[in-house]
């Protein structure tokens, strides 16, 4: 039997340069006779499985442990420390049970999950779960074990280790798009590798043993054990040979997809969760795809009726495109509601009566929130709702919406689903959708795992004219009189109205600041290549002419994109796709526009809403064919300087707002050597940068 040691391994393999399954992984596992592994989700696991050298891999006797992880809520971990095992086996159960089922629902992953299934039942697979413990998640909501770790080990116990952003895929490393590389050790390599390797082994063997100081390793669900092998391969080998020869002649369907590991943890929580609750999943993290993941599997299996609500007309047009294909493959029907579609109410009622037929509502926000569309609504638990940017339902007017009658399943969607500075609304979003699902899937997520592009991030400080100083400084004193003033006094509510307003002015100033134009013109002009697609938000359309004329002035022709424009909004995007140039935006490409091949943003627009912030830097990062990186140019405006005018700007809700929320961007980036400025300004300022992530203020127009 050959043995590892007779590898000649490099110490570090990167995909692009290296293949990184042919001269590494599938070398290894054919003299391998044990394999530990790490992986972020049980869903990771499936991918394990259908390797040229797998069955030879069994034949000869080896056994792979592997370690995934499971998200639970802090009260669920703080039971788990005062010693309620029982109960947390019991979510455990519930989770782990619906993420098989889901597996094994879902056609394009079917045969290597029953592949899986048939070597877990035969034990040549073993499972753990790995749970943060409570000192690790206070404070850090959606958390997961997520150290890449695998272990080869032969017959001769030599060890091969390596470490990094690698996921094995059934379709092989070389076929996926993302850009991965490892760091390997081998035992027999000399005494510093001899040591990488007997240290990892130790590591490993202590997560495995639950003997690791910040995590408690939980055995997988009996329960779940069970589904999974109920569904083993009869002949597991004869399968592998298929995928393998599909794979080999090319006649995998590419075009078909599979949820990511984090959308199916997230449907599997949806699911123990009644089919109720939030998907808080980070902008370009496939947030739609899950969703009619679960629709279809909603109407197809529990005979529901959709409703779909979408923010505005641009998501309801990109949500049509997208239902009309589930609506295809179900044999069923789409009735659309708002955005100029007025026949909903002829046959609203109908519609949305119980019956066998495979029925879909699409909706407004603005219509789906009337009193006629309530009212014609035949509501129960027959009706399943989806709500995109579900922090839009939170706002007064669209929060009649939120009716106990109306729906059974509730499935919300947003980046960002607490509303800013609105309790009662952030309160009436969750108790209606009975929570935010855990796991969160957050910025950081996103890039660690190759579903967002990796980014430089280049924040650009400016500072106010004189005469835009003066005014703030003025304002600024105003305020702090009219803080002094109140205190008991009987007019306390008409003088925070006023401190209010005071506070719209001076925000204004921010908005508005004249050095944002020149900042524009001098990142461009040194920046810009042709070919490169660009886009510039703007805060309203006096800053978005004043970008584009200075522009123009140096030769450089831009492409407008707001609400109002005159042509065809989708055909604006789709030329910037094709050739390149340089869009010019305000609020319209805020929420869910898709526009991948973007590689550069230059955010001028400033906002008192953290979510705002999110979505602009998260446009630019969504993944596309030839896109490894993405650049980031951000404008910060400082305050005035001088000791009265600093230390006020740490009540400013737009300064002390962005600047927090850019260290914590900054931090994500490829660069994060850009944090370290920013820091120090809100050091300066008294801003506590880290307390104030998701601080700010609702648009009123979401109301």
């Amino acid at each position: 039997m050959p043995l590892l040691s007779e590898l000649n391994l490099r110490t570090s393999y990167h995909k692009g340069r290296d293949d990184i399954a042919n001269d590494f992984y599938l070398p290894c596992m054919r003299r391998a006779t044990e394999y530990d592994r790490a992986v972020g989700y049980f869903r990771s696991t499936v991918f394990l499985i259908a390797w040229p050298a797998l069955r030879k891999f069994i034949e000869q006797g080896g056994r792979i442990r592997i370690l995934c992880s499971q998200v639970l809520a802090e009260q669920d971990i703080a039971a788990l420390e005062a010693g309620y095992s029982a109960r947390v086996d019991e979510i455990l159960n519930a989770r782990l049970l619906e993420e098989v089922k889901s597996l094994l629902r879902e056609e394009t992953i079917l045969v290597p999950a029953k592949i899986l299934a048939a070597l877990v039942a035969q034990g040549s697979i073993d499972l753990q779960i790995a749970v943060l413990r409570d000192t690790q998640v206070r404070g850090a909501s959606g958390r997961i074990f997520h150290d890449k770790l695998g272990i080869f080990r032969d017959a001769t116990s030599n060890i091969v280790i390596f470490k990094g952003s690698m996921n094995e895929t059934w379709a092989g490393l070389s076929a996926d798009g993302n850009l991965e590389s490892i760091d390997v050790a081998a035992s027999w390599m000399g005494a510093r590798d001899l040591e990488r390797a007997r240290t990892e082994e130790a590591y490993f063997t202590d997560l495995w043993n639950d003997n690791y100081p910040t995590l408690r390793v939980r055995p997988f669900p009996q329960i779940a054990r069970e589904e999974l092998a109920s569904q083993a391969s009869v002949e597991w080998e004869a399968d592998l040979e298929a995928i393998l020869s599909a794979n080999e002649t090319g006649q995998a369907r590419a075009t078909e997809r599979s949820l990511h590991p984090h959308q199916a943890a997230g449907l599997a929580s949806w699911a123990a969760n009644g089919r109720k609750g939030i998907l808080a999943f980070v902008t370009g993290s496939g947030k739609t795809f899950t969703a009619i993941t679960a629709l279809k599997d909603s109407l197809k299996n529990r005979n529901k009726i959709a409703v779909v609500v979408a923010p505005d007309q641009v998501l309801f047009d990109q949500w049509y495109r997208e239902l009309e294909v589930a609506s295809s493959e179900l044999g069923g029907g789409i009735l659309r509601a708002g955005a100029g579609h007025t026949r909903w109410r002829e046959s609203l009622r109908l519609w949305t009566s119980p019956g066998p037929r495979k029925r879909i509502l699409l909706a407004t926000v603005q219509t789906a929130s009337s009193d006629e569309f309530r009212a014609g609504l035949t509501g129960g638990d027959h009706l399943l709702l989806i709500a995109d940017e579900v922090h839009r339902l939170g706002s007064p007017h669209h929060r009649k919406l939120l009716d106990e009658s109306l729906f059974g399943e509730r499935l919300g969607l947003s980046a960002t689903p607490e509303r800013a500075g609105d309790p009662i609304g952030t309160s009436a979003l969750l108790g209606y959708f009975r929570g935010i699902l855990e796991p969160r899937y957050t910025l950081a997520d996103a890039v660690r795992d190759g579903v967002l592009t990796r980014y430089f991030y280049r924040p650009h400080t400016v500072t106010l004219s004189d005469l835009e100083a003066a005014e703030w400084l003025k304002l600024t004193k105003e305020i702090g009189r009219l803080r002094a003033r109140i205190g008991n006094r009987e007019d306390v509510q008409m003088l925070k109205k006023r401190l209010q307003q005071l506070f719209i002015q001076r925000a204004k100033i921010v908005k508005h600041a004249t050095a944002k134009v020149p900042l524009a013109v001098s990142v461009l002009s040194s920046e810009y290549k042709p070919g490169q697609r660009w886009i510039v938000y703007c805060d309203d359309m006096s800053q978005l002419s004043a970008v584009a004329t200075a522009l123009d002035a140096r030769g450089m022709s831009t492409i407008p994109f707001h609400s109002q424009m005159e042509g065809d909004r989708a055909e604006t995007l789709g030329w910037l796709d094709r050739r390149g140039g340089i869009v010019i935006a305000i609020k319209c490409l805020d929420e869910g526009v898709d526009v991948p091949s973007v590689t550069h943003a230059l955010i001028l627009a400033s906002s008192k809403n953290p979510r705002e912030f999110i979505q602009r830097r998260g446009r630019v990062l969504r993944t596309a064919p030839g896109k490894s990186l993405a650049y980031v140019h951000d404008a910060l405006v400082l305050p005035p300087s001088g000791g009265e005018a600093r230390s006020e700007s740490k009540n400013d809700p737009i300064i002390k707002g962005e600047l927090a929320r850019a260290v914590e961007f900054a931090n994500n980036a490829d660069n994060p050597a850009c944090a370290a400025d920013l820091q120090r300004i809100a050091i300066e300022l008294g801003i506590d940068w880290r307390s104030l992530l998701l601080q700010g203020n609702e648009d009123e127009e979401d109301d």
